[in-house]
This record gives structure tokens, C-alpha cells and sequence, in this order.
């Protein structure tokens, strides 16, 4: 813990606590980053989300938008980390899906700022559900994975840990002294082993593990912001 300089958080069902910021949560990012770490969320939420994100949370310099797509920083323009998505295609991809297996989904209420993302609203679907349309967009030749509010369908599978390890590099910070968060499958990149330091899922991803390509190294004994909660008050304690 001593030698973390810099965690990589997912943002829903990581920050959130039932889909709101926890206050507490601001508290923890602000000592972090007086205490010289840098938090950088790393969410499925679109670019123009992220950028507010970034913006308001205390000493939040950037974070990495629409799983691991671009980088924000705030009063600059979003930077591609990956190749641009041809979104025609994906989005007709989803159609087909509705027409063809009568799946209902619908495009997320904030899809105005997604800049290369094709997402759609979750809406309680069960892992069988997501499985079903997974296997059949893999069939259509593409991706699909999910968080704990959305469904996204993708070029290539999304890898929030590779963007990460991108910026780590560009800020000189050793893969090693970085800590990851996350709750949901589409936050495995950051889990995957001997690419950071630590690796932490939350109390939410033990009954989901089987739908996880990589799994974290540590669990906290909480759910969503109460999770990270732990971390970072493990973080802070450090000698």
C-alpha cells in the first residue's frame, strides 16, 4: 500500500452508492490526492460525462471515458486511445438484435456525448439475458459486455487496463505502484494479473465472477463506494 501512486477507479458502482456520488467518497479522492496519489476514474459513461466528472471531483486532473476509448482532460480535446469505432455498424448490430431476438434494448439517455460508444440502458437484465445477446453479437462480430447500469457493444473487447497502462507510461508512473477498482465485468481489463500492483474488485463481483475474463486479486468486505471506501482508507493508512 505504501507505494501506490496512482488508482484507476471505475465510477458506477464503484463511487456510486445506489447510483449517486457518495459525499464520503469526495472526502477520500481529496486526501488521496493531498497525500500524493492521483485517482483517475475509468468509467463506460460517455466523454462528455467524464469531462464533468473530471472536472468537479477534487483533484481529478483526467480520467479515461467510454471504457478505456479516449482520455478527457478537462479544456482539451478528448484523445482517441483506440481506434475510432465505425458506430454505424454497432448500432445496427443492436437493431438486429431487437429485431432478431426481440432483446428491447434501448440507447442510453446520454448517448448525445458518447463520442465513439454504442451503449445501452441495462435495465436489470440478468447475466443469463446478457449472455444470450453476448454469444450473439459475438456471432455478428463484435463485442458486448456490460457494467452495473449499462450494455455496450463494441469493436473490439473493451480493456479499461490497457488504457491505463498507456497513461501510467505517459506520467512516468510504474505499473507497480498502480491500484485498480471496479465492480462490474466491464472493469476485468483492470484486473488482469501482472499488469498493476494491486487489483481490487468490490463485494459486487463474487456472485458475478463467471461472467469476468479476469478476475482481482483482493475483494473488499463491502459493496459499491463503501468498497472503495476500504481501499483508500488502506491507502491513507500507510506508514
Amino acid at each position: 500500500m505504501r507505494d501506490i501512486a496512482l488508482v484507476a477507479t471505475d465510477v458506477d458502482g464503484t463511487l456510486t452508492r445506489a447510483g449517486k456520488l457518495d459525499p464520503a467518497v469526495l472526502s477520500a479522492i481529496s486526501e488521496l490526492v493531498s497525500a500524493g496519489v492521483r485517482v483517475v476514474p475509468v468509467s463506460g459513461r460517455p466523454a462528455g460525462e467524464v469531462l464533468g466528472i473530471c472536472r468537479y471531483l477534487p483533484g481529478v486532473e483526467r480520467g479515461l471515458a467510454e471504457n478505456g476509448l479516449l482520455e478527457i482532460v478537462p479544456d482539451k480535446a478528448p484523445r482517441w486511445l483506440e481506434s475510432p469505432t465505425d458506430r454505424a455498424r454497432l448500432e445496427a448490430i443492436g437493431a438486429r438484435l431487437n429485431a432478431e431476438l426481440g432483446a428491447g434494448l434501448r440507447r442510453t439517455g446520454d448517448a448525445f456525448c458518447r463520442i465513439g460508444d454504442v451503449a445501452y440502458e441495462r435495465e436489470g437484465r440478468g447475466v443469463e439475458e446478457l449472455n444470450r445477446l453476448k454469444q450473439a453479437v459475438t456471432e455478428m462480430g463484435a463485442f458486448l459486455v456490460w457494467s452495473s447500469v449499462h450494455v455496450h457493444i463494441a469493436e473490439a473487447i473493451p480493456d479499461k487496463g490497457v488504457a491505463v497502462l498507456q497513461l501510467a507510461r505517459e506520467l512516468d508512473v510504474d505499473p507497480r505502484r498502480v491500484a485498480t477498482i471496479g465492480d462490474a465485468p466491464n472493469d476485468a481489463g483492470l484486473f488482469v494479473a501482472g499488469r498493476f500492483g494491486l487489483t481490487v474488485g468490490t463485494a459486487d463481483v463474487p456472485p458475478q465472477r463467471s461472467s469476468f475474463s479476469a478476475l482481482p486479486r483482493f475483494v473488499t468486505a463491502e459493496r459499491e463506494s463503501a468498497g472503495f471506501l476500504e481501499l483508500a482508507r488502506a491507502i491513507l493508512r500507510r506508514p
